[in-house]
């Protein structure tokens, strides 16, 4: 069970790469597979890409990107760190190397050094917003970057137990990124734990489900704010649209069991609630600490 909740959305960050050329004396075959999808594969044909020789620093910043990110995908996170700080040491403007570098630092457990890492991705996201037309395709494609490294930051922030920080940061990137929808997610269910802003958090997740509507987690993020608003039946049916879509999912299970409790259907609620103990043992102390009981 994460410290934030049992379904916790994997929210990476894509390294963008440079798109530099190949170098004429690098195989081209290893360039295909530094750019590949496989992450083994990736770091065999960066490697070998590196050994070559034959590289601009912009090549070797984009090798190293491309290695650090499947390094970091396979949890190796000291390969990770070291590649992409030799990264952004080559191309200090690069934003997704330090931002690759940020969540190696936050996956890793570092949350303060995945912070200042942030901090520089954004500052350098903002200066190249600044530079494209605001009503250009490239200004909202850019926008939408500094929506996701502030979601990025905000899950930092939570991290470090920083409510008020990780619920700025949602607030801003929805604004940057208002049809991302794990930025919409993230605020509705960090504001539905805390029990405040219950409102906002409907109508974060509103949002979110406008633009990805068959999404346990989100439907699970708003079946906890029509708990704590007392809409039994409305938190049922979002959190039995989210066990249909995830039949194992502890969260949702057990909060369509307390819903059920509450509309009062007992041998139904208690029949989810015995289910979800099953699939995770801990589901029970997981909603006591959010304030539900059954």
């Amino acid at each position: 069970m994460t410290s934030r909740r049992l379904a916790l959305l994997s929210l990476p960050i894509a390294i963008a790469l440079t798109g530099a050329s190949a170098s004429a004396q690098t195989p081209a075959d290893a360039w295909d597979k530094c750019r590949g999808d496989s992450d083994r594969t990736v770091i065999e044909g960066c490697t070998r890409v590196l050994q070559s020789r034959q590289l601009d620093e912009p090549e070797m910043s984009e090798a190293l990107s491309a290695r650090a990110t499947a390094y970091r995908h396979l949890r190796d996170y000291p390969h990770a760190i070291a590649d992409y700080e030799e990264a952004v040491r080559l191309r200090p403007g690069a934003v997704w190397a330090h931002a690759g570098l940020a969540l190696s630092h936050r996956e890793s457990g570092n949350a303060q050094r995945a912070i200042g890492e942030f901090d520089i991705a954004l500052r350098l996201a903002e200066t190249e917003l600044g530079s494209a037309g605001p009503q250009s395709a490239e200004y909202a494609h850019r926008a939408s970057r500094i929506g996701l490294i502030l979601l990025e930051r905000g899950l930092a922030y939570e991290q470090q137990h920083d409510g008020e920080h990780a619920i700025a940061d949602y607030r801003e990137g929805m604004s940057r990124a208002p049809h991302e929808p794990d930025l919409g997610n993230a605020l509705c269910w960090i504001l539905a734990t805390r029990g405040e802003s219950l409102d906002e958090a409907r109508r974060a997740c509103d949002q979110s489900l406008r633009d990805r509507p068959d999404h346990p987690p989100t439907l699970d993020s708003r079946g906890l704010v029509n708990l704590k608003q007392q809409r039994f039946q409305d938190a049922w049916n979002d959190y039995d649209a989210a066990a249909r879509l995830g039949p194992d999912g502890p969260s949702w299970v057990f909060g369509r069991g307390v819903a059920a409790l509450r509309l009062g259907r007992t041998a139904e609620g208690q029949a989810d609630i015995a289910r979800a103990e099953r699939l995770n043992a801990g589901v029970r102390q997981y909603y006591a600490d959010l304030g539900i009981r059954p």
